[in-house]
């Protein structure tokens, strides 16, 4: 088994970024924050000044929302006339966290609402009919408002306009092929693209609701007493953390760590968790499960009743019910985790998919969620998991990075009885025999939203720093760029050349790692792999990827994202190898002049230069054993540079670095045909991969795709042999496929933004690490 992320290139950062004045007042004049913004794309003071102070933003109008208003003035109708209103929920903790809101800002208005929360095991997601039916005949209610569900629900719609009851629908999961016939159906899914509200989650949508009913009645003062339900309902449905999404969660936040909520209280108590060190990360690793424990495994009526009741006594009750409910949770999920691991061992041609899915009947369909997400992080990739042994078996679906999860679900509707949700989570269900058709088609539809699907994508590093850096006032500035989760993910961190000092396994069931990671002066840092206790600690020197934060005694806490370990260089010994590092010198040209005078013998590799202008330049194609060797032009990637010092073996190294003359990517794609052209003309087509690299500068990753591309456009045909020479021919007449050409074109770009960024690092890092004899720093 393999460190999560182990297997993933990193990103590095850009060389540091000039700032502004402008961008550094709007930071508060902190460097460390106004840098990690820029590097994220921020480079507007009114943005900055938004992102990082919920007072800067403004949110947009309730009514931006489409049939909102339509959907107040019927609630403050009904309100006034003292009708009756049934809410209907949902049982995750979007739709708990979204009913109880409306139950407390319908009360607080002094109307007469009741509630229905479906039960997970007997009835799943939506409205069905038989219940609703039963539930107009017991309450005889006035007016049917949903939230975090009816979207797709055009038969329980149906059905209530048939009893004269009037309806309303708000919810946030995708739209289908039509609306239903409602009174008013509130969904930000009908909103475009890149609207400030069209993430908003189900309690987000019913928040804005009340917003605007609350203004009909002149009672806004109260709507800060429903943001840490707010607040609460976005972490857990990972809602993605941009617009007034983000905003509504900055302002939940702070009301949740003081929040005088009774249950909230209660269950926080129960999850031995201060209120003041609420972070959106320990909201959702604590509360989150065990109010999705409830509604997964009990009955999440008992969570709106926790979340709106005001007898304390009642609340610790509940909340006891919902730890021990949490921790069969826990053994249930442990349980089918190690099935599907085990699943997976047996049959690696399961990996072979973009997407993993699996059955079992056994499998208590309300954990699948929570592990497919697990198993999604793991293997990187999205993941179904179905339980029940009838005819017709459900389930969940998590996805991984970017990927569309609903969106690839709908390109298999044809074989599934029910689905539903979003882009990162789904429920379904579909006929047992469906289950290896659904495999392939997922696999498929996944492929063609990212041609690139199976590989693992890089993990981008916000900032290389030593342990030297960080102390808990370091910590606390990162502090200022949360909450953080979808949309803003934790900022990342990357220190080289450390070792493992100690390690031991903690937790409940000890399922969690602890390392201390050990630098070359003794400092040292914990580094925590969450469910991590099955994998082997790292041996020798080590390049970690981590997130760092303050733990709920004020502690430094740094979560493990990624690992790269150290291989050997072929180097003698350190001893052997002398190293000069002349990076810094502002005339690269002038420096190796010098060098050449002082060292006539020495070998100088330099690549992408004019073999005409300069006779004395070897590429890697050319470089033979030497004593001495003069780096000129920066190596493109780590394996190119390990070969050179490997055929070269010297006992003296010359460092400059310097860019290569091709630095721009159209100018290296351009100079790559060029040398291809000439291969054809003047080698019929014959030419090693060492030589077009070295003719470019470029990585053999980068020349690779180049030359995929170049195929795929039809301007040639090509094959490599397992001696890596290439052999080129003229293509036979074929039409250019403009999809898979742009495939490869973005396949290409990649490689060449892989290659630029190992440059950036090449010239930043300590050249004892880059060149160590016994290890070797990867970005």
């Amino acid at each position: 088994m393999t460190y999560p992320a182990a297997e993933r290139a990193w990103h590095l950062p850009e060389a540091e970024l000039p700032i502004a004045p402008d961008i550094l007042a709007a930071c508060d004049f902190d460097e460390l924050i106004a840098t990690i913004l820029l590097r994220r794309g921020f480079n507007q003071p009114s943005a900055i000044r938004a992102f990082l102070d919920p007072s800067f933003y403004t949110p947009a109008p309730p009514e931006s929302l489409p049939d909102l208003t339509r959907a107040s003035e019927l609630l403050a109708q009904t309100v006034r006339r003292k009708g009756k209103i049934l809410i209907w929920g949902d049982f995750d903790v979007d739709g708990q966290t979204a009913t109880a809101l409306l139950v407390d800002a319908l009360q607080r208005l002094g109307a007469h609402a009741v509630y229905y929360v479906p039960q997970r095991a007997t009835e799943s997601h939506g409205i069905k009919v038989e219940r609703l039916q039963a539930l107009v005949a017991q309450h005889q209610p006035d007016l049917l408002l949903t939230c975090d569900t009816g979207v797709s629900e055009h038969s329980a719609v149906e059905t209530a306009q048939a009893l004269g009851l009037p309806v309303i629908i708000t919810d946030h999961h995708e739209l289908g092929e039509s609306l239903p016939r409602a009174q008013a159906v509130v969904n930000p899914k009908r909103l475009p693209l890149g609207h400030p509200l069209r993430t908003l989650p189900g309690v987000g949508v019913a928040f804005k609701l009340v917003q605007h009913l609350f203004a009909i009645f002149g009672q806004t003062r109260h709507l800060g007493a429903l943001l840490d339900l707010v607040a609460l309902g976005i972490v857990c449905d990972v809602a993605e953390q941009v617009g007034d999404t983000r905003h509504l969660l900055q302002l939940g936040m702070d009301h949740l760590r003081l929040t005088e909520r009774i249950g909230l209280q209660e269950l926080l108590r129960v999850a031995k968790l201060p209120p003041e060190t609420l972070t959106a990360e320990r909201l959702g690793f604590t509360l989150g499960p065990r109010l999705n424990a409830v509604g997964r495994l009990g009955d999440a009526m008992l969570a709106v009743e926790l979340l709106t009741t005001r007898d304390r006594p009642r609340a610790a009750l509940i909340a006891g019910s919902l730890e021990r409910l949490n921790v069969e949770r826990r053994l249930l999920s442990r349980q089918v985790e190690e099935a599907a691991r085990a699943m997976l061992e047996a049959d690696r041609s399961l990996l072979q998919e973009a997407a993993l899915v699996l059955h079992q009947p056994e499998w208590h369909v309300g954990v699948l969620g929570g592990v497919a997400g697990n198993l999604a992080e793991r293997y990187a990739r999205p993941v179904v998991l179905l339980g029940g042994n009838g005819a017709i078996v459900s389930g969940s679906a998590r996805t991984f990075g970017d990927l569309d999860i609903y969106a690839a679900l709908a390109q298999a509707a044809d074989l599934l009885h029910t689905f539903g949700g979003h882009r990162s989570a789904a429920g379904l269900s579909l006929a047992v025999q469906h289950v290896p058709a659904l495999r392939k088609r997922l696999s498929n539809a996944l492929l063609k939203q990212r041609p690139e699907a199976l590989q693992v994508p890089p993990l981008h590093i916000d900032m290389l720093c030593s342990l030297a850096t960080l102390d808990t006032d370091f910590a606390k500035r990162l502090q200022r760029l949360g909450p953080f989760g979808e949309g803003n993910p934790p900022v990342v961190l990357a220190t080289s050349n450390l070792h493992v000092s100690h390690a031991a396994t903690f937790g409940r069931d000890n399922e969690h790692l602890r390392i201390v990671a050990e630098d070359e002066d003794g400092r040292t840092l914990p580094l925590i792999v969450w469910r991590g206790a099955d994998l082997a600690v790292p041996e020798g020197r080590f390049d970690a990827a981590y997130t760092l934060s303050l733990d709920a005694y004020g502690q430094l806490e740094a979560a493990l994202v990624g690992l790269q370990r150290h291989a050997p260089i072929v180097v003698e010994s350190e001893s052997a190898l002398q190293v000069h590092d002349w990076r810094r010198d502002s005339d690269p040209f002038a420096r190796l002049e010098a060098l050449r005078a002082e060292l006539p013998e020495a070998q100088v590799w330099a690549e992408a230069y004019n073999r005409l202008d300069f006779p004395h330049f070897q590429r890697r194609a050319q470089l033979s054993a030497c004593k001495t060797l003069i780096i000129f032009t920066a190596p493109p990637d780590l394996e190119t540079l390990r070969a050179a010092l490997s055929i070269t073996a010297p006992q003296s190294v010359h460092v400059i670095g310097a860019p290569p003359p091709l630095v721009r990517f159209e100018d290296l794609l351009r100079q790559l045909t060029l040398a291809l052209k000439n291969a054809l003309t003047h080698f019929k087509g014959t030419v090693g991969l060492a030589e077009l690299c070295g003719a470019v500068a470029a990585s053999p990753e980068f020349v690779r795709r180049a030359l995929d591309f170049l195929a795929a456009e039809g301007r040639i045909s090509y094959q490599e042999d397992s001696q890596q020479r290439i052999q080129l021919a003229h293509p036979e007449a074929a039409a250019a496929c403009r999809a898979e050409s742009e495939a490869h074109l973005k396949r290409m770009r990649a490689a060449y933004e892989e290659m630029e960024a190992f440059r950036r690092y090449f010239s930043l890092m300590p050249l004892k690490l880059l060149l160590k004899p016994s290890s070797e720093s990867a970005p």
